[in-house]
């Protein structure tokens, strides 16, 4: 055998090693991104399916969306967030999502209607404008000034006559707060809609 011959036996046996290796390579990059990806809408982005009509007009029963477990709510924001209750000696837990009026430190009344807030370190009132709401409040239109404690957040329905919200329950904790939902996912809601009733039979 000469030294060409056998350089390239060698190289036969080195190509299914080299192969071999390659689809190695490819398998660990492949699950590396379905971690990266099950830790993305597992712990980061939260897929939720909204259930009622308190959010009316903005919201729909049976929308799909995306939540952030990383943002902090602010005014105007809606989150989803987890609320207890008493029922026959038992504690019921269960899901609301809102629309967060107000923050830590915030004073809200209602009157007739019509929403009013004093900002947190500040002394000045003013009504909320609120152009998500789609018709006249008229149900429990009115309630006492509630300031909103260290750690909570007070939220309302966009459908304030038919939602069941902090006017009933008052504040509810942060740390119940699964995340806020994000702008992005409203926006094509529809087309959320349409991909996951693919899979739902929605």
């Amino acid at each position: 055998m000469t030294a060409e011959d056998y350089k390239l036996n060698m190289e036969r046996m080195r190509e299914p090693m080299r192969e071999f290796y390659s689809q190695v390579r490819f398998l660990c990059w492949l699950l590396v991104v379905i971690a990266a990806l099950c830790f993305l809408f597992t712990q980061i982005l939260i897929g939720v399916r909204v259930s009622g009509s308190s959010m009316l007009p903005t919201l729909e029963n049976g929308d799909y969306l995306f939540v952030s477990t990383l943002r902090s709510p602010s005014h105007g924001d809606i989150v989803v967030i987890e609320e207890d209750e008493y029922e026959d000696g038992s504690v019921v837990s269960r899901w609301l999502i809102k629309r967060v009026v107000g923050l830590p430190g915030d004073t809200l009344w209602a009157e007739d209607g019509v929403l009013y807030r004093i900002d947190a370190g500040t002394e000045g009132s003013y009504a909320v404008d609120e152009p998500y709401l789609a018709e006249k409040w008229t149900v429990s239109d009115s309630f006492q000034p509630v300031t909103v404690p260290d750690g909570y957040v007070f939220v309302l329905g966009d459908n304030r006559n038919d939602s069941h919200d902090s006017r009933s329950v008052g504040p509810l904790p942060q740390s119940a707060m699964l995340g806020v939902v994000t702008e992005w996912s409203i926006g094509i809601k529809g087309a959320l809609r349409a991909f996951f009733g693919l899979f739902s039979g929605a």
